[in-house]
């Protein structure tokens, strides 16, 4: 059998670029070498796109491969660019498309859809500057419009912290959404499909340590920083509830592939923050766990997502026609 040749592009613009480098480099190691010939694809910050050492041309060096793994995160990968240049190049590729990943990255928009499907939503406000702030009722969360990795995201406590927080939150985007603080217990949810049909993966409960105040860039991605406990040990029907909302979100923005909807569940009632269109693949990253306790081991998951690009690029070009 003719082995798959997989371009892993990884690294970028983004502020999330290291933690991409750690995903990209999970998959290919974890790529099964009977079935794939992955190469490590790497977007340095400044857009030099190199393959092994050897600079390609971007983007028309990614024609060399049968796919692209995007294991891109945040801007440029997450945000619906990169699947356009994809799909303009004619190019299987992993994740969700183009007006997915740009409805899953903008979580002002993606709100508005989830409430549509049913799904409870922290009361928001958009803000596009400081003296736009709204008097939300303290606390309150700040976080910027777009992006990922819980980069920039404030929580205001006090009057006198707004100014300063707001400050912050504002250098990452020049639009923010203010959000109702939903106190409770943190839970993720991931779904994989196969061949168009998904699969709700195992709920995961979050247990950030005493030191984080929530599941912030650190506590995601800094081993030991928090507990997480898969399957989540909740009744049957608060499971049910979860991935009953994580796969109307993925259903919501158009997903395919994959993705991961994070949680809030107050008073029995789960509370969507957001959706992940390209969630994390590391050693310490949600999905892999998670499928892990689904009976789903990592290079099996990969294999599936890899499936799933060939299949929607089937689709893509029936649809085409």
């Amino acid at each position: 059998m003719k082995r798959i040749k997989i371009g892993i592009l990884m690294g970028g613009p983004s502020s999330e670029h290291e933690v991409s480098l750690n995903s990209g480099e999970s998959v290919f190691i974890a790529l099964d070498r009977k079935k794939f010939i992955p190469t490590r694809l790497i977007i340095s910050k400044d857009w030099k796109l190199t393959a092994d050492d050897r600079e390609l041309k971007f983007p028309a060096g990614l024609k060399r491969y049968d796919v692209i793994f995007i294991a891109l995160h945040g801007v440029f990968g997450e945000d619906g660019v990169v699947q356009t240049i994809l799909d303009s190049l004619d190019i299987p590729y992993t994740g969700s498309g183009a007006v997915a990943s740009w409805l899953g990255m903008d979580k002002w928009f993606s709100a508005e859809l989830f409430k549509k499907a049913g799904i409870s939503v922290p009361k928001s406000y958009l803000i596009r500057s400081r003296t736009d702030l709204p008097g939300i009722r303290l606390p309150f969360v700040l976080k910027p419009r777009r992006g990922g990795s819980s980069v920039g995201v404030e929580i205001v406590k006090a009057r006198k912290e707004i100014k300063r927080k707001s400050r912050q939150a504002f250098k990452h985007e020049n639009e923010l959404i203010g959000q109702e603080y939903v106190k409770g217990k943190e839970f993720t949810c991931g779904i994989v499909e196969r061949n168009g049909r998904p699969r709700v993966l195992p709920v995961v409960e979050i247990r950030p340590k005493k030191n984080y105040e929530f599941f912030d860039y650190e506590a995601k991605y800094i081993t030991g920083a928090s507990e997480e406990i898969v399957p989540a040990p909740v009744s049957k029907r608060l499971t049910q509830e979860i991935q009953t909302a994580a796969l109307r979100a993925h259903r919501a923005i158009g997903c395919s592939s994959y993705s991961r909807s994070d949680f809030i569940v107050r008073n029995g009632t789960p509370y969507i923050l957001e959706i992940n269109t390209l969630p994390g693949l590391t050693e310490n990253s949600l999905i892999p766990k998670s499928s892990r306790a689904g009976g789903i081991p990592f290079p099996e998951l990969l294999e599936t997502i890899v499936a799933s690009a060939f299949y929607d690029f089937r689709k893509k070009s029936t649809t085409s026609r």
